[in-house]
């Protein structure tokens, strides 16, 4: 499960991090000092701790089988968040659909797909919302295709408890 959390964190700040790849190659020490403190923030999320352990702030998973429940803040304006989910070329996350849409009153991009780590086949889905002219807040859920139902359902409820008005 460990490989599937690091595997999870590597592709989501690549996704993060392929823009700024290309208008900055390096982040100064304060750009790098707001995303950890960004980072670091607690946020406020129902999580269901039948199905979910907590690994760390804001990251829950489940062991078997493999779920993910993450949610964070990211130093990034929602236009920027929009043209990375657009451009997203990542070899290992098949898209299967992503576009912007209203979610319990709020606009939000969103990339649903599959993904291969450790075997298993994960479905993924990743949602971004702004927060303020230069911040967004990401929700990442990735469950096992072959996991029962109430591991889909756990995480859409995180998913709408985190994104709202």
């Amino acid at each position: 499960m460990k490989k599937l959390l690091i595997a999870l964190l590597v592709f989501t700040m690549g996704v993060q991090m392929q823009a700024q790849e290309t208008a900055a190659p390096e982040m100064d020490e304060a750009q790098m000092a707001r995303m950890m403190e960004l980072m670091s923030k607690k946020i406020e999320m129902d999580v269901d701790t039948e199905l979910f352990t907590a690994v760390s702030m804001n990251t829950y998973v489940s062991e078997n089988p493999k779920a993910v429940v993450m949610a964070m803040m990211v130093p990034e304006t929602f236009a920027k968040a929009k043209e990375k989910m657009q451009a997203n070329d990542e070899e290992k996350f098949k898209v299967t659909d992503k576009g912007e849409k209203v979610v319990n009153g709020v606009n939000v991009l969103f990339m649903e797909g599959t993904s291969i780590a450790e075997g298993s086949t994960l479905n993924n889905m990743i949602y971004c919302m702004e927060i303020d002219a230069n911040t967004c807040l990401m929700f990442i859920g990735m469950v096992d295709q072959t996991a029962d139902a109430k591991y889909t359902e756990a995480i859409t409820k995180s998913m709408n408890s985190v994104i709202k008005k």
